[in-house]
Order: structure tokens, then C-alpha cells, then sequence
């Protein structure tokens, strides 16, 4: 359907790609230096998981800013709206930490949209994680 790719940061090195297929997400990375073929990983979609909040003025403004790359995610009875084109807050392609995830929290008074803080030892971690992953696999 649609592919995306990118650098990751502060290299032209280590790039990403984002693959849209009928119902998930591909993600994979790929240095100049790896010796094996991308590996991708399964994100799905979920969007159904969304039901009438779809039409929420809200997710409809998500939706846009992300260009339609995004995934929905539930853990601990809590729904996310996970945009995919910042990828993971993490080199771990199966990690459910995206760099822009918003928690949906339906309220008497409509949605509440909150972003998921971010963590700077997670930051660190990601840096370092980075600068090993663009030496290669």
C-alpha cells in the first residue's frame, strides 16, 4: 500500500522503513554495515479498536498529523493512539514504545488525549543503542 523511509537521527547511516500493508505495519532498519537483509516487524493496525471515537474531532486531528501511519494499542485497560512515523523509543523492534504515543481516556466532558511522557534515561539508552546499531548487525 505505502512505504516510508528515513534516516534515523544524527546519521545518513542506519535508515528506517515503514511498510503499510492490509492490516499492520512493517518496521525494519537497515545500516550500510549489516551483513544480513532487513528483518521487518508486525505492528498492527487495530483501528477498529478505535469504534466511534473515530469520528472524535480529536482522532480525526491524530489521524492527520500522522499522516495515517498509526497503530492502536490497549494495555492495562487503557487505549493508545501510537504514531508510527517517529518509530520506537527503542533499537528492540518488538518494543511497544513509540517516540509519539497518546493515551485516549473518555471522560464526561469528550476525550482526553494525553501524551505518554518521555523518558530521558530512555533517551540515553536509545543514543547509545543507536551509535551500536549503525556499526551493523
Amino acid at each position: 500500500k505505502a512505504i516510508e523511509t528515513k534516516p534515523s537521527p544524527f546519521n545518513t547511516i542506519l535508515w528506517t522503513a515503514n511498510v503499510e500493508v492490509d492490516d499492520a505495519f512493517l518496521i525494519g532498519d537497515y545500516s550500510f554495515f549489516d551483513s544480513k537483509p532487513i528483518q521487518f516487524y508486525r505492528h498492527p493496525k487495530n483501528h477498529a479498536a478505535l469504534g466511534d471515537l473515530k469520528n472524535d474531532d480529536k482522532i480525526q486531528r491524530l489521524i492527520a498529523i500522522s499522516n495515517g501511519w498509526y497503530a492502536i494499542s490497549e494495555k492495562n485497560d487503557a487505549t493508545y493512539f501510537n504514531d508510527l512515523r517517529f518509530g520506537l523509543l527503542s533499537v528492540d523492534p518488538q518494543t511497544d514504545k513509540y517516540a509519539f504515543s497518546y493515551q485516549l481516556k473518555q471522560t464526561s466532558e469528550g476525550l482526553n488525549v494525553i501524551e505518554e511522557p518521555k523518558n530521558r534515561d530512555d533517551a540515553k539508552k536509545l543514543l547509545a543503542d543507536l551509535w551500536e546499531r549503525v556499526l551493523g548487525n
